[in-house]
């Protein structure tokens, strides 16, 4: 069963001459449950692919469609509903509130969705994620590793169907690195969602279930993993 969809996406940037097609034309399709890499060389149009599909940004033409519905003509308000129950997000920079405790982080998308975080469904994640010992600290008070931790807590809690993670090991160092994406695709089979991740590095993305590499906005490989 797909969930997510792009038909002849297009995100370009100037005109004439100057004109930088970071997306071309791209048709993808992904599947619900799948681990998809997408790698590429700086400047390949990878994070712009990301940002599109996440939501973040508006394509210049061409159709995105999440769980069936086209949400490239939506408009702002829409798109950020979109992000809020159906999007979780993994970026290389933590961005934690330094002034909020760890499960204030890691609830603060429900809240700002006007709802109840599940209570029982956030220890779940606190106890999956070794953050028990630390759930009442400030981000200040955490090790790279545990505020990555913390980020992916956050990027689940409003049980999202789709995770998006953004060279989610670039500030971390191998060890780190390694138990941070052991945590990823655990917690994307246990609850079963998408995860479709950028990395600059291989032996990460041949974790993957699939591979996609983007080269000048265009799509050049698909592969799936043995």
């Amino acid at each position: 069963m797909e969930i997510l969809k792009t038909e002849k996406l297009c995100k370009y940037y100037g005109e004439g001459e100057k004109q930088v097609k970071a997306t071309d034309e791209i048709d993808l399709t992904i599947e619900k449950g799948e681990f998809v890499a997408i790698v590429g060389a700086s400047g390949s149009g990878k994070s712009t692919l990301l940002h599109m599909l996440g939501c973040l940004d508006k394509p210049t033409s061409g159709d995105i469609y999440i769980e069936g519905e086209n949400i490239s003509k939506y408009k702002d308000e829409a798109l950020a509903m979109m992000r809020r129950r159906k999007i979780g997000f993994v970026f290389q920079s933590y961005n934690l509130i330094p002034v909020l405790t760890v499960r204030e982080n890691i609830e603060m998308p429900v809240l700002l969705d006007d709802k109840k975080p599940d209570k029982e469904y956030i220890n779940d994640l606190i106890e999956m994620l070794g953050l028990k010992e630390r759930e009442k600290h400030l981000p200040n008070q955490l090790s790279g590793g545990q505020q990555q931790r913390v980020s992916i807590a956050r990027a689940l809690a409003n049980k999202p169907s789709i995770i998006f993670a953004d060279e989610p090991t670039g500030n971390l160092d191998r060890k780190n690195g390694l138990e941070v994406m052991e945590i990823l695709k655990a917690s994307s089979k246990k609850y079963e969602q998408t995860l479709v991740l950028i990395t600059h590095e291989m032996s990460i993305a041949n974790s993957a279930d699939r591979v996609i590499e983007i080269s000048d906005g265009k799509i050049v490989s698909d592969s799936k993993n043995m």
